[in-house]
C-alpha cells in the first residue's frame, strides 16, 4: 500500500490553508502528523479520506483516489470519526457497521459478518460489553467502540485525527498499543509528542500549510524543528532510548 501526496493545495474562506504539500506514506507503518492547530494537519487527513476532492493530487497505489468507487475506498481505507452515533445504538450494532462496505444492497449482515464482529469484539475486550448502548460508555470505552468498528471494516489503512484528546494517560496508551497491532498502516494525528516520539514509524512536522519536516522520530523531534514548529521552547532529552519531550 502507497499513498503518495503531490503538490496539494487549498484555501478556504479566502485563507490558504495546505500549500503545496508533498508526503508518501507507504507499508505498514504509523505515520504521525504534528504541529500547531491551524497548521493544516486535519485538511490534510480530510483531503487522504475524500471529505475534500483532491483533484488527482493524492494517488493510491498508483491510481488517483477519487478514481476509486466508494465501496472499494471504504474496504481498504477506514476512518476513526472524533463524533459518535447520534443513534441509541448497542456497542455489537456501531461495530458491525464497519461492515457496511461488504454488505450486499438491502441485505442483512451475514454471518461472516457476524463472526468478524465477534473476533474482534473480543480482540478489544468488547465482548462484555456489547450489548451496552454507546452513550452510555465512558471516554475510552467510547475510543474502544470506534476503533473496533474501524477493525471490524478489515482495511489496510486506517486514518485518525487526533484520537487520543481528552483522553487520561492509560487510554492514549492502550490506544496506541492497539494501533501498533494492527498489522497496517496507520495515519494519526497527535497533540501528545511523547506519544508520537513512542509509537510513530516515521512524523510529519506540519506549519502553515506546509510540511516544515519528515523522517523518523530521531530525525525531526529535536529541538530545533519542534521549536520552528511551535513558536516555543521545547526541551527533548533521551533517556533509555526514548525521546521525553518538553517545555
Amino acid at each position: 500500500m502507497r499513498i503518495e501526496v503531490s503538490d496539494l493545495s487549498f484555501s478556504a474562506g479566502g485563507k490558504r490553508i495546505l500549500d503545496g504539500v508533498g508526503a508518501v506514506f507507504e507499508g505498514s507503518c504509523i505515520y504521525g502528523i504534528i504541529g500547531p492547530n491551524g497548521s493544516g494537519k486535519t485538511t490534510l487527513l480530510r483531503h487522504i479520506y475524500r471529505q475534500y476532492p483532491s483533484k488527482g493530487h493524492i494517488r493510491m497505489d498508483d491510481r488517483p483516489i477519487d478514481d476509486y468507487p466508494s465501496r472499494e475506498y471504504a474496504r481498504r481505507v477506514a476512518v476513526m470519526m472524533q463524533t459518535y452515533p447520534e443513534a441509541d445504538l448497542r456497542v455489537c450494532e456501531v461495530v458491525q457497521s464497519g461492515r457496511y462496505p461488504y454488505k450486499r444492497v438491502m441485505m442483512p449482515y451475514g454471518r461472516e459478518d457476524e463472526a468478524i464482529t465477534e473476533q474482534i469484539l473480543r480482540q478489544t475486550r468488547l465482548w462484555e460489553l456489547r450489548d451496552r448502548r454507546i452513550h452510555t460508555l465512558s471516554g475510552g470505552e467510547s475510543q474502544r467502540v470506534m476503533i473496533a468498528r474501524c477493525l471490524v471494516q478489515q482495511p489496510e489503512v486506517i486514518i485518525l485525527d487526533e484520537p487520543t484528546n481528552h483522553l487520561d494517560i492509560r487510554y492514549r496508551v492502550e490506544l496506541m498499543e492497539t494501533l501498533r497491532a494492527f498489522g497496517g498502516m496507520v495515519i494519526i494525528t497527535l497533540h501528545d509528542l511523547n506519544l508520537a516520539a513512542r509509537y510513530c514509524d516515521h512524523i510529519d512536522v506540519m506549519k502553515d500549510g506546509t510540511l516544515l519536516a519528515s523522517g523518523t522520530p530521531e530525525d525531526v523531534l529535536c529541538a530545533e524543528i519542534l521549536n520552528e514548529a511551535f513558536d516555543t521552547t521545547i526541551r527533548v532529552v533521551e533517556h533509555d532510548g526514548q525521546l521525553i519531550i518538553g517545555v
